[in-house]
C-alpha cells in the first residue's frame, strides 16, 4: 500500500489528511476511528464486570467453605 493509498483510506474513515489546524474536543470525540474505539472499550468493560462477578462469587464460596472448615463442619 502507497502512501496515496493510505491517505484515501484515512479520507474515507473521515480522518482529515494533510490539514493543519486547531481542534476541539469535540472534533477528537467525532472521530469514526474515537468512536470505535469507545465502543469496543464498553464492550470490553461489560465483560471485565461480568468476570469480576464471577470471581467475587467464587472467593465467597471458597471463604464460606474456609470458615466450614475451620469451625469442624466438614464439606
Amino acid at each position: 500500500m502507497n502512501a496515496d493509498e493510505i491517505k484515501k483510506r484515512l479520507k474515507d474513515m473521515g480522518i482529515p489528511v494533510g490539514e493543519f489546524g486547531q481542534t476541539t474536543a469535540r472534533d477528537n470525540l467525532e472521530s469514526p476511528v474515537l468512536k470505535r474505539q469507545k465502543e469496543a472499550l464498553s464492550k470490553i468493560e461489560v465483560l471485565l464486570d461480568a468476570e469480576l462477578r464471577q470471581e467475587q462469587e467464587k472467593m465467597a464460596t471458597a471463604h464460606a467453605a474456609l470458615q466450614r472448615l475451620k469451625h469442624g463442619g466438614g464439606g
